[in-house]
């Protein structure tokens, strides 16, 4: 019995140590955990900004103007406004209510985008304004140019002399003056009784001064030059009556009742475009287009900002910067048959 009860005494203290042990690796781990008492972390939270007073629509949106909420991190959107910056000095697209939370779609950069109104004056920047031009393939790139792009102008004109008193192309025109007749005791004058009117030269062969007249009407002097530079196109052809919709399209009806496609060939090819150009410029232009000046339209590169100096093209410029030479008068010329030059044909021929 007392070597049963040694066995006994012994696991006795082998189970309660074991308990301990237990016990010890357990609360080592965080204990008991019963249903909501269990142990998670306690959620952050952060300031989300909302509208502190009333803002009307295309107000400026101001610091005092807005006022914070806190929200958990879980609870927080992307389209909530967490940096004020983003919203501080733009404007409000609608009415906006006290206590509502603010997003970037609520403001805009510009006041007034949201007012009625077409969507093209949307695009054109404070201080500029919209002009149209006429354009044909020649002058716009053969249609290559977009909307969004930007060109440089050049216009080209020529110019004649005039008499300034009568403001009418040079020569004046020749007449005669008759002295005052027994009937009529005033001034006859026959206007244009003897073709233009010319001038005194003196003949060196003959050496007796003679009278010459021009052989036709003056031949206008032409000049080219880059009249605007950098131009914004805001729209090339005509715009929709109604913004959203696009311009009706002919179609072409498909075999077999099928649905009608756009026919890209019926779609008329584009006779104006539309420039954002300074107040002056606008004036400058209408009176361009007024004044008979032909318009050039030339295309820059999306990234170009530069400007260039140009020199006006006249028929001198053209001689000397491309080392044009005229041609001497020689005593012999090319046959006949080469010639293209149209020449009023001999009485008979």
């Amino acid at each position: 019995m007392r070597r049963g009860g040694r066995i006994l005494l012994f696991l006795v203290v082998i189970i309660v140590v074991l308990i301990a042990i237990t016990f010890f690796v357990f609360m080592s781990s965080g204990g008991l955990s019963f249903g909501s008492q269990a142990s998670t972390p306690t959620p952050t939270n952060r300031k989300v900004y909302v509208v502190g007073q009333p803002i009307a629509r295309d107000a400026k949106i101001q610091t005092e103007s807005l006022s914070t909420i806190e929200l958990p991190e879980n609870l927080i959107h992307e389209w909530m406004v967490t940096d004020p910056q983003t919203v501080i000095g733009k404007f409000a697209a609608f009415p906006l209510r006290q206590g509502m939370v603010l997003s970037p779609d609520m403001v805009s950069e510009r006041p007034g985008m949201n007012q009625p109104g077409s969507e093209a004056a949307k695009v054109i920047s404070p201080g500029q304004v919209a002009i149209s031009i006429s354009i044909t393939r020649l002058n716009a790139v053969g249609y290559a140019i977009r909307d969004g792009d930007h060109v440089n102008v050049i216009a080209t004109t020529m110019f004649q002399d005039l008499d300034s008193s009568f403001q009418s192309a040079l020569p004046n025109s020749l007449g005669v003056v008759q002295p005052p007749g027994p009937v009529e005791p005033k001034v006859n004058i026959v206007v244009g009784g003897s073709g233009p009117y010319g001038r005194i030269e003196s003949d060196p062969t003959l050496n007796q001064p003679v009278y010459v007249f021009p052989s036709e009407s003056q031949r206008p002097r032409l000049v080219s030059q880059m009249v605007l530079q950098d131009i914004q196109v805001l729209h090339v052809g005509t715009f929709a009556l109604q913004d959203g919709s696009a311009a009706t399209a002919a179609t072409t009806p498909q075999p077999g009742g099928a649905a009608a496609t756009p026919s890209a060939a019926a779609v008329p090819a584009p006779d104006i475009i539309t420039l954002i150009v300074s107040p002056q410029d606008a004036v400058s232009l209408t009176y361009f287009m007024n004044s008979g000046f032909e318009l050039t339209l030339v295309l820059r590169a999306p990234d170009d900002t530069t400007r260039a100096e140009t020199e006006a093209a006249t028929l001198q410029y053209l001689l000397s910067q491309y080392a044009i030479p005229v041609p001497a008068k020689l005593p012999y010329g090319i046959g006949a048959k080469y010639i293209t030059i149209n020449a009023t044909p001999a009485p008979g021929q």
